[in-house]
């Protein structure tokens, strides 16, 4: 009979990987190394959260956007309006956004979209889901929502609040284009906007999500972006899918659009 190991270090043993496990626990929440998993993680579960309630999921219609290889952060996260896009727009509708953002560099405390030499510097990619109107978004509305969602979210998600934000649209055109399936309008326009790097004053929920931005040399500043929104029209539905890439130039606007897009799925369950 073998004889069994005495009590103390057994305790020890334990103690020890105790202690592993908190420290690793402890440079998730705080290490700025691992500000990429940690987002990932909790954006995972606030997904699940959101999901259940949005448009997409009560429709049944979702845009699969592909999202590998394209430099954006590898999941969408799912924000839900309905009260807010109702008024806005003077009319009861229901409301989701799915979006994405520049992706991490490695062990770097920060996502890129903070980083004003990035190509996706201040970049979204995404859908917008409308439903209930009874009928088309106006090419007026649709600019409307893109501006909504600029200002009422994802600005004041960082800091910025509705009356100290931009969206002033300086140019734009429409042309009918058909892919995934379906016919579409694409709309191309250059937008004066906020940017969001800026040096932070304490804590957002934010950057649990795009993690702390570095110090800034401006706040908020403005800046020109190439925005294109693709929408179309589900009648059965009634429900008005924009699929939208907002860039800091045409070019990368319109090479997002080919990779992600242009190569969207509509899945109908």
């Amino acid at each position: 009979m073998s004889p069994q190991r005495p009590p103390r270090r057994r305790r020890r043993r334990w103690l020890v990987a105790v202690a592993v496990v908190l420290v690793l626990l402890a440079n998730l929440a705080f290490n700025p190394w691992f500000a990429r998993w940690r987002s990932l993680a909790l954006m995972a579960g606030y997904d699940q959260v959101y999901e259940r309630d949005s448009v997409p999921h009560d429709a049944g219609v979702r845009a699969e956007m592909p999202l590998a290889g394209t430099g954006l952060y590898p999941r969408m996260i799912t924000f839900n309006a309905d009260s807010a896009m109702s008024a806005w727009l003077g009319s009861d509708v229901r409301f989701t956004v799915d979006f994405t953002f520049a992706d991490f560099e490695p062990w770097r405390g920060y996502s890129a979209i903070f980083d004003p030499d990035d190509p996706l510097h201040g970049a979204y990619v995404g859908a917008y889901y409308v439903q209930g109107l009874g009928r088309e978004l106006t090419d007026a509305e649709v600019t409307r929502v893109a501006e909504f969602d600029q200002r009422g979210f994802a600005l004041p998600a960082l800091g910025l609040g509705f009356a100290e934000s931009q969206f002033d649209v300086l140019s734009s055109d429409a042309a009918s284009v058909s892919f995934a399936g379906r016919d579409w309008t694409s709309y191309q326009a250059a937008v004066l906007t906020n940017c969001p790097e800026h040096t932070p004053d304490g804590f957002l929920a934010s950057y649990l999500q795009f993690g702390t931005p570095p110090a800034a040399d401006q706040q908020y500043p403005a800046c020109r972006m190439a925005a294109q929104i693709d929408v179309t029209y589900l009648p059965a539905e009634d429900l008005t899918i924009g699929l939208y890439v907002m860039t800091t130039s045409e070019q990368e606007t319109a090479a997002l659009r080919d990779q992600v897009s242009l190569r969207t799925e509509i899945i109908q369950h």
